[in-house]
């Protein structure tokens, strides 16, 4: 995961220069500290949930943008279905500092829906966040409590949630084990 923190914050760094940006400018237009987005950019800290959509909406792209997207080096029949196809083993993955896993499921081209597979060890929890769009999530194994704007609710396998991706929102994982969901999001901004 070392090589992965570092490509990502290589990724941060060199979208920030190409817009011209300092860090204390990034630091300003995210509510991060200087201090910490530089060690996102050394690849020495893996960044939130939260901080790496805070990073993203401050550099204008989707979150995907910010990780290396394994069908590069993609060769052979999938090549040319590229536009439509993820095979299991050609996922974009991001691991967050609390352990968790977002696995992209829906091509990087797609920026109408974004299909994403995320576990979450016991107790973890994410920072509340917003972004444009809508989505939901579908739990298959565990319990995820969804806090929305002021709102929670408690979700077992087989349940169902939607709401408007601009009210702030969080997740925590209630199981003892790992919990596994879907997550379907519009338009595309991971």
């Amino acid at each position: 995961m070392a090589s992965d923190t570092r490509l990502q914050g290589a990724r941060i760094r060199s979208l920030r220069k190409l817009k011209g940006l300092t860090l204390m400018q990034l630091s300003q237009r995210t509510g991060l500290s200087h201090g910490y987005l530089s060690q996102i950019e050394r690849g020495i800290s893996q960044p939130s949930v939260a901080s790496l959509v805070e990073i993203a909406q401050a550099l204008g792209v989707t979150m995907q943008w910010l990780f290396s997207d394994p069908k590069e080096g993609c060769q052979g029949e999938d090549r040319p279905h590229h536009e439509r196809l993820v095979r299991k083993d050609q996922r974009i993955e991001i691991e967050y500092q609390d352990g968790i896993v977002d696995q992209l499921l829906t091509p990087r081209s797609n920026n109408n829906l974004e299909v994403i597979y995320s576990t979450y060890p016991s107790g973890t929890r994410s920072e509340p966040y917003s972004h444009k769009g809508h989505e939901a999530v579908l739990v298959l194994r565990g319990t995820l409590e969804v806090e929305v704007a002021d709102e929670r609710y408690v979700l077992e396998e087989g349940d169902c949630l939607s709401f408007t991706s601009s009210e702030p929102h969080a997740h925590r994982n209630l199981s003892d084990g790992e919990t596994t969901v879907l997550w379907f999001i519009t338009p595309a901004s991971f």
